[in-house]
């Protein structure tokens, strides 16, 4: 995946209220789709590297101590700007479901479940919690990829794929 994440801090230690990890990602590694977080305000704060961030209407480079939000709803992502590594922190608001999905996604690729650019089987990846995950590509209704996941969700487990291992 070119990623690594390091849980800060989580909905138990902060009753609900955020999710904050480290998040290191390899240079020149893909970022993560443009996508939204319907319900939740994502912070991402650069601690080494310079970092590409697309939020909204803006695309900027960031560098050590700079930081980005995204509102709820607002398409954004971040990733390396260049071939350099970089650190960042990131914190989510509330913490809702997301670290189950994230536990989940990187247990996919400790499986070797993921392709050279983190991609896995789509299967597999409904298995993850996605539909709840607050973690949606920015282009596709929230209704229909609810939808199609719940759908996914169950094939999967008929087929047996019952989720990371």
């Amino acid at each position: 995946m070119g990623m690594r994440v390091t849980c800060r801090e989580n909905a138990a230690t902060s009753n609900g209220e955020v999710l904050s990890f480290n998040l290191w990602m390899r240079g020149g590694a893909t970022p993560p789709p443009m996508h939204v977080n319907p319900h939740q305000e994502e912070r991402i704060a650069v601690v080494a590297g310079a970092v590409r961030s697309r939020s909204g209407g803006s695309d900027r480079v960031l560098s050590s101590g700079e930081t980005v939000v995204s509102s709820p709803g607002q398409p954004h992502t971040v990733g390396p700007a260049g071939d350099e590594d970089v650190e960042m922190v990131a914190e989510l608001r509330p913490a809702l479901t997301y670290e189950q999905f994230i536990e989940r996604s990187f247990a996919l690729d400790r499986a070797g479940h993921v392709d050279a650019k983190g991609r896995g089987n789509p299967l597999r990846l409904a298995t993850t919690g996605a539909r709840n995950a607050e973690f949606f590509l920015a282009r596709i209704p929230l209704g229909i990829q609810r939808a199609t996941l719940a759908a996914m969700e169950r094939v999967a487990h008929r087929l047996g794929y019952d989720g990371p291992p």
